[in-house]
């Protein structure tokens, strides 16, 4: 039976939830801190994943927000609050919210009824009126 290091454990456990989605940095902290290992070697394991373009808080963003025109369309305010929940910067969050200028264009896929209650914003649901 092979002894496996706590850097080993925590790096294969890391990786096992990178194998199902992009994860922020902060929730794979999250995740391995329940393991009770200490912080250095969590560290140790996030700092090597990071250098291993495994782990990128941006491309995660952009990972998300891409899923969620796709799949599950919210206005940025929803879209913000989500990400500020998974521990992204508000730099990062906003960086890539403005990539995807995409806010007018969801509108107009969902009832209008539903427009405020999925996040969208009092400018976005007027234009989108104006426009009609």
């Amino acid at each position: 039976m092979a002894i496996v290091s706590t850097f080993e454990y925590l790096t294969a456990k890391a990786l096992r939830l990178l194998s199902y989605r992009p994860r922020s940095i902060r929730e794979i902290k999250k995740r391995l801190t329940k393991t009770n290992a200490d912080t250095n070697t969590i560290n140790r394991v996030i700092n090597n994943l990071i250098e291993q373009n495994l782990l990128n808080d941006q491309e995660f963003a952009r990972w998300w927000v891409d899923q969620r025109v796709k799949f599950r369309p919210r206005g940025n305010y929803a879209l913000t609050q989500e990400l500020a929940q998974k521990g992204l910067d508000r730099e990062i969050i906003d960086s890539v919210l403005l990539s995807f200028d995409a806010e007018l264009a969801l509108a107009k896929k969902l009832p209008q009824s539903k427009l405020s209650s999925r996040g969208f914003s009092f400018s976005v649901i007027d234009a989108l009126n104006a426009k009609e």
